[in-house]
């Protein structure tokens, strides 16, 4: 926890808006000088190119939201965001690891105010994240930037290349309509009350500037289901910059407690259910597990130095937390009597690098250093690895309209503790410590050509070597090949006016050696079942093996604003294509899905809806997807900075899954199923 690093809070007031070192008319360079915090329109300011989130001229699948855009879509939390966007999918899972986010078929990278969030951290914070303590969300479907985060993950939680594009997430900086303070108040179908509350204050001409956020956050959840949740939120982030120096810092502190919803069961063959076996069709599952406490923390710290106008130097520091006690009891024992189980996981980052921007060219090179640890529950040991990246990057711009980039990565792990694994027996062994994995690489190159005012064409190329896991269950225990991915992409932009703008991003991934699935494994060696030493519980065990795969698809949107500005539209469309995707061995995403969001805004008025089409897929045999939702807000904005907002949300009332968890063997699970609608008001005030 951060008070176990007392260090941090040396810089707990320090954050900066970004600047960016620009050219003097004789071509001359000049100091950085100050910008404005906003893009224009809503948008969000480009990252410095001294930035390891900055993206070179090539990465065409981008897609960002605003704060103002995330008031509109009225999420119910971060998920909600994700699943909406071009290219994203949802795995909505329970438990401790609640929720999993895709990005063309693998997992996707998280960034919060800076900082990369481990594999199994993120799957753990996303959850206790507010939205309405966001500021900008964005979506890099693009994997080939080598700068943001690792090539290989952490534990168990990826079999190969962890980081299939990045959500990059910043935490809340401003007040709309240049106010100082907001506050805001809600409630929803199934008793969910929201309350929070933000300020922000700048000084010396912009130059300093501090923030304070805090959201209470409680729901009774629906009947039965075991799904409520409190929770209370807490954000500072603030800095300070001059021409020479910039210094930032945020922190995130949530307090929560978490009901683990229940699982609608699939099974439909013979059950002894309740007492044993896999919970029946339609059939709430009778584990009824909770965390309390569920705490989550995330630091960030950045300081960077502009030797002169084309030398900048900067240096990040980032540390995560994730920990809780878990309750894994059911509707046939008695919570009193169920003793709880601890678990951890923390992560701990450090991020250097030297940028030089002369002329037409900008080189970037960096270290960046990952510490993790992770006690899983129910283990008596944790597992720690430590992590070493070096990247280096280079930017040049043959004319005005025409850019070429390069960008190598190596990454080395060493396994500080091992913690244990399966055996293709079922037998649990411990493994070793203070052994290196083999080095993981990567290169890309790309580029991007300004044909005209109107279109722009992109392209870019990486290659990906990835070592197995050390973790993962294999047939006959046999060592697994490292992981090679090719992968090709193409960027087309037509922006033809304010009211239309067509975006298109075809993609084709080669991948030899993929780490796939082999089945399951329920029993020993002996025929006797395997017992999860976390729950006492009968478990299955997930087999690997490796296999060559073709991964293909395209993304489309369209969006534009139209009648004097009071109508925008945003429409989406994702197809994806995987060789081996039959629910079993492939990965489980669905091959087309369609967004669209439509917005009226006209005097104090403003009303947005949204849509969301997704295709079925198979989950472990059993059809998920296959929902439309519609989600509606309307919004009447009065005097005294008042805005009075009704929102309905999955008008359609889809009770959708995306994940089955009820494997064809005896593990007492089903799909996790969304609430259905819900409706509710809030009302908002800024001064």
């Amino acid at each position: 926890m951060i008070r176990k690093n007392p260090a941090v809070f040396l810089l707990a007031a320090a954050h900066l808006l970004p600047c960016r070192p620009v050219w003097a008319a004789a071509g001359e360079p000049t100091l950085p000088i100050v910008l404005v915090e906003d893009g224009g329109d809503g948008a969000a300011a480009a990252e410095p190119a001294y930035s390891r989130l900055a993206l070179p001229e090539s990465v065409e699948a981008v897609q960002t939201l605003t704060r103002e855009d995330i008031e509109k879509i009225r999420p119910r939390d971060v998920y909600d965001l994700i699943e909406n966007a071009p290219g994203m999918s949802i795995m909505r899972q329970g438990a401790r690891v609640h929720n999993f986010a895709f990005s063309r078929g693998d997992d996707v990278g998280i960034i919060l105010d800076g900082v990369y969030l481990t594999q199994t951290e993120a799957r753990r914070v996303l959850g206790d994240l507010q939205p309405e303590l966001i500021e900008s969300i964005r979506f890099v479907r693009d994997s080939t930037v080598l700068t943001i985060a690792p090539l290989t993950g952490f534990g168990s939680a990826s079999a190969g290349a962890p980081n299939q594009g990045f959500i990059l997430i910043s935490t809340r900086r401003s007040v709309p309509d240049g106010r100082h303070a907001e506050l805001r108040g809600s409630y929803a179908t199934y008793d969910t009350w929201k309350v929070s509350g933000f300020a922000s204050q700048s000084w010396l001409d912009g130059r300093a500037r501090i923030g304070a956020g805090y959201q209470h956050t409680a729901s009774e959840g629906k009947s039965d289901w075991h799904n409520g949740y409190n929770g209370n939120s807490f954000l500072v982030n603030g800095g300070y910059r001059d021409q020479r120096f910039e210094a930032a810092a945020s922190l995130y502190v949530n307090r929560a407690s978490r009901d683990i919803q229940r699982a609608m069961g699939t099974y439909t063959g013979r059950t002894g259910y309740p007492v044993s076996g896999p919970t029946p069709n339609g059939v709430l599952d009778k584990n009824v597990w909770e965390y309390d406490p569920m705490d989550t923390e995330v630091f960030s710290a950045s300081l960077a130095h502009h030797w002169n106008a084309a030398h900048t130097t900067a240096l990040l520091y980032g540390w995560t937390e994730a920990e809780g006690t878990r309750y894994p009891y059911t509707t046939l024992s008695d919570r009193s009597r169920v003793a709880g189980t601890e678990a951890r996981d923390w992560a701990q980052e450090w991020n250097l690098s030297h940028t030089i921007e002369w002329g037409a060219n900008t080189l970037k090179v960096g270290a960046q250093s990952l510490n993790w640890y992770q006690l899983t529950e129910g283990q008596e040991t944790a597992r720690r690895e430590k992590l070493y990246g070096y990247y280096v990057t280079d930017e040049y711009r043959i004319a005005p309209d025409w850019t070429l980039d390069l960008a190598l990565r190596t990454d080395r792990k060493k396994i500080v503790k091992g913690g244990e694994k399966y055996l293709s027996s079922g037998r649990e062994v411990r493994l070793d410590d203070g052994d290196w994995s083999d080095d993981a690489f990567a290169v890309s190159v790309g580029a991007a050509w300004q044909i005209d005012a109107v279109f722009r064409v992109s392209a870019r190329y990486s290659y990906n070597r990835t070592p197995t896991p050390d973790v993962l269950t294999t047939i006959d225990d046999a060592s697994l090949a490292d992981e090679v991915r090719s992968r090709y992409e193409l960027g087309l932009e037509a922006d033809v006016s304010r009211a239309f703008k067509a975006t298109l991003t075809p993609f084709y991934y080669d991948i030899q050696d993929a780490k796939v699935s082999a089945g399951t494994l329920t029993e020993d060696a002996n025929g006797d079942p395997i017992i999860d030493p976390s729950t006492g519980e009968e478990t299955s065990i997930t087999l690997y093996d490796a296999a060559n795969r073709i991964r293909k698809g395209l993304e489309l949107s369209l969006s534009g604003r139209l009648a004097n500005d009071a109508l925008g539209y945003e429409l989406g469309w994702t197809t994806f294509t995987d060789n081996a995707e039959d629910g079993e061995h492939g990965t489980e995403f669905p091959d087309n899905k369609y967004s669209a969001r439509l917005n009226w805004r006209q005097g104090p008025w403003d009303s947005t809806l949204s849509l969301l089409k997704v295709d079925p897929y198979l989950s472990y045999g059993y059809t998920v997807g296959d929902f439309t939702t519609v989600n509606l807000s309307v919004a009447r904005r009065f005097d005294r900075g008042i805005t009075l907002t009704v929102y309905g949300q999955n008008l359609t009332d889809e009770q959708y899954g995306t994940n089955n968890k009820g494997y064809p063997a005896r593990a007492n699970w089903g799909v996790l199923r969304d609430v259905g609608a819900t409706y509710g008001v809030e009302v908002a005030v800024v001064f």
